[in-house]
């Protein structure tokens, strides 16, 4: 745990997983590393310790002698995330969502067949896998916009395994999320160009997965690696993103010993990759429509002129 200010930062694995404010009146409370609203101190001790009394985290925060502390069993072995069934339902709205968001169905069956996207009612998940096949951890994005929790980790998730969209291996890059890998893949093809394997680091924040011997294999083939940055909502974000960013930039070149590209949008392009990607994919639309509708003008044009003149014809 560390102070910053009026923050408290919560980390796990070195990345961090929580972070408490002190409110004006006095009290802590803490979200979670997207920003989802956890509560106060007790909540966030039986967050961190499941199956942590109501007593015994009070006691954990205070010290209080009024409250015995039980002798603790050794601190179980992290079980892997629980990944749900995929019904065809949530496969079928799944993949209109991420449809809807501007991404190819070349790109999301490419996903699919890596096992880096997945489905859940409600969710599309991006999961990450250690060297036996198992998923280590898998973020879920919510489908439905009214959904009080667009983003979040399932429980058990580390984030020391991070999904990985497979691609061209001479070009690797790192993103922040699921839907700038697909993103990325998606404008590669657009511009002619061979789309680059994409790892998913999961937050600015994070580095936990770059001390994974097989990601640092897949940093050491590559010809160039590019960290994707993004424009934050304000001033203080983005200073504390662009330091995130340089950190995992700074690591990669201790890892390759090579320089290392920093990547961001122009603001007019959009917040991420996702959303340029997005936004290209509506320009190109637009255009589309842009164009029948001029074509069926012209055929209006024509067809007018043709019955301008209905009179004999007194030709040769």
């Amino acid at each position: 745990m560390k102070r910053e200010g009026r923050h408290l930062s919560v980390k796990a694995g070195g990345d961090e997983a929580y972070r408490v404010t002190r409110q004006q009146d006095g009290r802590w409370l803490w979200c979670d590393r997207y920003g989802n609203d956890g509560g106060d101190n007790i909540d966030l001790v039986r967050e961190i310790e499941p199956g942590t009394g109501y007593a015994e985290a009070v006691y954990r925060l205070s010290g209080a002698p009024t409250v015995r502390q039980q002798p603790r069993p050794s601190e179980p072995k992290r079980q892997p995330p629980q990944l749900p069934a995929q019904g065809l339902a949530a496969r079928e709205h799944g993949r209109d969502y991420l449809k809807g968001r501007g991404i190819s169905p070349d790109t999301i069956e490419h996903a699919e067949k890596a096992g880096m996207v997945r489905y859940a009612d409600g969710g599309v998940l991006f999961v990450g896998y250690d060297r036996t096949g198992t998923a280590q951890n898998a973020t879920r994005r919510a489908i439905a916009p009214a959904d009080p929790v667009q983003k979040r980790d399932l429980r058990g998730s580390d984030k020391i395994y991070p999904p990985i969209l497979p691609g061209d291996p001479a070009k690797v890059w790192i993103v922040e999320g699921g839907p700038d890998a697909l993103a990325l893949h998606d404008i590669a093809k657009r511009s002619g160009q061979q789309p680059p394997t994409v790892i998913v680091s999961g937050g600015a924040n994070v580095r936990s997965f770059l001390e994974r011997d097989d990601v640092q294999a897949i940093l050491k083939r590559a010809e160039r690696v590019t960290v994707a940055g993004e424009n934050e909502k304000n001033p203080e974000a983005q200073a504390k993103a662009d330091a995130g960013h340089q950190k995992q930039a700074q690591r990669v070149a201790e890892i390759t010993g090579r320089e290392v590209r920093q990547w961001t949008p122009k603001p007019e392009h959009g917040k991420d990759l996702a959303d340029m990607n997005a936004r290209q994919v509506a320009e190109i639309e637009r255009k589309r429509q842009a164009e029948i509708e001029a074509e069926r003008a012209r055929n209006r044009e024509l067809s007018r002129k043709s019955r301008g003149y209905d009179g004999p014809s007194f030709g040769r």
